[in-house]
């Protein structure tokens, strides 16, 4: 964590925790300076924090000025309010933003982070530009979460993203990951089930169950006025890959998928450079 912070750092940014009007507080990594260039938000996945956006940051703050925060009960973001959907979400990271003077910006969300930034955009038209969803389905359904506990083995989607002891934590990165490394010890999933799930526990659980998106009573899932580029890894066994073209035909013209082959659901990690191009080169368009 040390050096993933001192990157940052070398980056150009900076660590703020910022109290908003609504109960939560927010460690968001923003510029230290503004150079003025489009502002850039980056949501993290479920169990991850702000400092996993590593591999896009050089790459991003070139042309961005980028706003990275931990979302509520990650990292060392909380709350005192009762809320746990992914609506409370979506209206701490745009307060959080109006706390930094940033009215209007482009929005990356992978996973939960996609469906934090699909409600901001719904939500808040006027202040997201365009969206990007990676690896993310807000139009995902009951069997999707079905699909994903069979195939795991396991009793619950709790159990996949929130493992209790280091095999399930072996078994969640290799769900992330085309191909896992071949070396990768043990001791790895340990020190990652140490620092990352065992943090507000409960509160990570609560989240799960006050999630709006995805189950059958669910009202239905609106459109959005933005442009939205989705981008997946062809092998994901979290979100199959037919969900990114659902929801093109869902979204309509403004919508379009970019496959990334031989990833899984973390192509941010796994074709690093590859899914920076992408991303990039589509929100630098006119």
């Amino acid at each position: 964590m040390a050096r993933a912070t001192n990157f940052f750092h070398w980056y150009g940014l900076e660590s703020r925790v910022v109290k908003l009007d609504n109960g939560a507080t927010i460690r968001c990594w923003a510029p230290k300076k503004t150079r003025k260039n489009p502002p850039l938000v980056l949501l993290h996945a479920f169990g991850l924090y702000g400092l996993s956006w590593i591999f896009q940051v050089p790459s991003f703050s070139k042309s961005f000025d980028l706003y990275i925060p931990d979302l509520v009960f990650f990292g060392d973001s909380t709350t005192s309010s009762a809320e746990r959907s992914e609506f409370y979400q979506a209206e701490c990271v745009v307060e959080l933003l109006e706390k930094f003077g940033v009215n209007k910006f482009d929005v990356v969300g992978t996973s939960y982070g996609g469906f934090v930034a699909y409600r901001m955009a719904h939500m808040f038209p006027e202040a997201v530009r365009r969206v990007v969803l990676s690896n993310s389905a807000p139009n995902k359904d009951p069997a999707s979460d079905r699909r994903l506990v069979e195939y795991c083995g396991v009793r619950s989607v709790a159990d996949v993203l929130m493992p209790s002891n280091w095999r399930d934590a072996r078994t969640a990165f290799e769900l992330c990951f085309y191909k896992l490394p071949r070396i990768m010890p043990d001791f790895v999933f340990k020190d990652y089930l140490e620092a990352v799930y065992k943090k507000n526990t409960k509160e990570k659980l609560e989240l799960l169950q006050g999630l709006v998106l995805g189950k059958a009573d669910s009202p239905e899932l609106p459109t959005l006025s933005q442009d939205v580029l989705i981008v997946w890894g062809d092998h994901d066994k979290v979100f199959d890959v037919e969900y990114a073209y659902k929801l093109r035909k869902h979204l309509g013209e403004q919508a379009e998928v970019a496959v990334i082959k031989n990833t899984a659901h973390a192509p941010q990690f796994e074709r690093v450079s590859e899914y920076n191009k992408i991303v990039v080169s589509y929100l630098k368009r006119p």
